[in-house]
């Protein structure tokens, strides 16, 4: 137990040096590292020390992907996905679309993030669900099209995206295509709506499946880590766990 303490103190230590190298990814794979020997291991202590720079690495890497090359998935053809994907896969720094319903899209949607830790770019994957004239965004954390947000196309640049509280929130796309998420514009609409929408699915997760009444920390541990799954980088979340941690850490003591 001393020793697998040590280890994971020594993976918390690593992670936060390439925190602020500014290796993001690096910090995030390490990190979680961490966590995962935390949660193991019931330490409400480590748990609360290890969420907040895990967050930063996430929220990190979600701004740059964010402000990288988005790319929006459309159609089912085959052909357009593959070349998307291509111009995608080059890019240090962005975020994919991925229509569910085009070839391998699911397998896509977890490939990208897995070859951004293998190669330390800054990319993500949301998916495009499409029913008759409805389309919806979801998180491959919880990919259906009933979990996801309501899509409405638009090529007005102004265009923007209500809070991620809002329960009427609508996400504002462009057309199927590559933008440049650092630029105004319709890149700009891309960008703000990627960020919001990630949010949102998460709290959206939790509306849908809420804390059974009577439910202790331990519990309430549990659920936010599966809200995590939706969305990672959700600062709401990762905050209250942090805060429901160091409750327990006091209670121990």
């Amino acid at each position: 137990m001393i020793q697998s303490s040590g280890y994971l103190y020594r993976l918390w230590d690593e992670g936060q040096s390439h925190l602020a190298a500014g290796r993001y990814v690096a910090a995030r794979s390490l990190l979680e590292r961490a966590s995962e020997m935390a949660w193991r291991a019931r330490d409400a202590r480590s748990l609360a020390r290890i969420y907040l720079p895990l967050l930063e690495a996430r929220r990190l890497i979600r701004y740059r992907a964010a402000e990288g090359r988005i790319v929006i998935g459309g159609g089912i053809s085959p052909l357009p996905a593959r070349r998307q994907l291509r111009q995608f896969e080059h890019a240090t720094e962005g975020t994919f679309l991925v229509c569910a319903e085009a070839p391998r899209a699911w397998r896509l949607a977890h490939d990208i993030p897995a070859a951004a830790r293998r190669s330390g770019h800054c990319l993500e994957a949301l998916l495009l669900f499409h029913h008759g004239h409805e389309t919806r965004l979801a998180s491959p954390g919880e990919p259906t099209f009933a979990a996801g947000l309501p899509v409405t196309w638009t090529e007005d640049p102004a265009a923007a995206i209500a809070s991620s509280t809002d329960p009427a929130l609508v996400v504002p796309l462009p057309p199927a295509g590559a933008y440049d998420g650092t630029g105004p514009g319709l890149g700009g609409v891309a960008r703000e709506s990627v960020l919001i929408a990630w949010e949102a699915l998460a709290l959206r997760w939790q509306s849908r499946h809420p804390l059974p009444s009577g439910a202790g920390p331990g519990d309430e541990l549990l659920w936010l880590r599966q809200a995590l799954r939706i969305d990672p980088a959700c600062e709401p979340i990762t905050m209250r766990l942090i805060a429901v941690a160091e409750g327990v850490e006091r209670r121990r003591r």
